[in-house]
């Protein structure tokens, strides 16, 4: 019984962590569903007023995400692939944004500086294929002599 408490509380522990920012994100992709690219990255971006200073910056972002969206097709949802954490403080997710012609990869980076995450950067891109190509390639080729 000792040994499940200290357990239990590491899991719900994390939990409150990740909910704090999956629901940032969670409000992204319900916003990028509907096609409201520049809402959706206008709430990201919200809960870091030293982004939200540059609006310039946010507005290209803004630009390119609507523009992309005629070559990779109609939205058809969201697959998490990872996330990586340094310290408890600073947090790399990694999602596949699935596309009727092919996907995206959007990675979000959230930062713990005191008791709230902030967004401190978001990209997308396309290479995600030729990631994967490049692995695969790697795992085949490293398990021959």
């Amino acid at each position: 019984m000792k040994k499940i408490i200290p357990i239990l509380i590491m899991f719900l522990s994390a939990s409150l962590l990740l909910a704090d920012y999956s629901a940032e994100v969670e409000k992204f992709f319900q916003l990028y569903a509907s096609q409201r690219y520049a809402e959706a990255l206008e709430s990201i971006y919200s809960t870091n007023r030293w982004i939200s200073s540059s609006p310039d910056t946010v507005r290209n972002l803004q630009n390119q995400l609507t523009g992309v969206q005629g070559l990779v097709g109609r939205y058809c949802g969201e697959e998490f692939l990872g996330a990586v954490s340094i310290a408890d403080r600073f947090v790399h997710l990694t999602y596949l944004a699935l596309h009727d012609r092919q996907p995206l990869r959007m990675e979000f980076q959230f930062y713990k500086p005191d008791n709230e995450w902030k967004i401190y950067s978001f990209s997308f891109d396309d290479a995600i294929d030729d990631e994967i190509e490049k692995a695969a390639r790697e795992a085949i080729a490293g398990g021959h002599p």
